[in-house]
């Protein structure tokens, strides 16, 4: 099966190492593609726990606040605190809370800064391997998304 245009010939022979660079190009913007992901649901999370942390700072020091310990809080929650499923609530005053928001930031914080140096060796390495596969393949070969 031909997929240059009709009447182009291929001038470029592809030997074992040009396909190995490909897989290795294939490979790694997969791998790119899923720590973007992740890096945008490590961002949100963060997110939103810096909005609760600020809506907490407005709650009395000594007032109990109800913290979900394992698991999400389902959609179909009960408005009582009380749910069914992989975690549960507890009561906990509200600087207890505020202790374990910023640790879980602080974590959030470390995983998006050793995803975003992920990312950019990542990046680096593509460039290398698209500016190489370029010089040898010119328009022959794609490597745009």
């Amino acid at each position: 099966m031909e997929l240059l245009p009709e009447g182009t010939a291929n001038k470029n022979d592809v030997t074992f190492q040009d396909q190995q660079q490909i897989n290795r190009f294939s490979t790694l913007m997969t791998k790119f593609d899923r720590l973007n992901e992740k890096l945008k649901k490590l961002q949100s999370e963060k997110e939103q726990i810096d909005d609760v942390s600020l809506e907490l700072e407005l709650v009395d020091e000594d007032e109990l606040v109800d913290y979900l310990i394992g698991g999400e809080v389902p959609e179909t929650a009960n408005p009582n605190g009380v749910i069914i499923g992989d975690g549960c609530f507890v009561k906990l005053k509200q600087s207890q809370v505020m202790e374990k928001l910023q640790e879980k930031s602080d974590k959030l914080e470390n995983e998006i800064t050793e995803t975003e140096t992920d990312i950019s060796s990542i990046e680096d390495t593509l460039k290398s391997l698209k500016s190489t596969l370029y010089a040898k393949f010119g328009n022959s070969i794609n490597l745009e998304k």
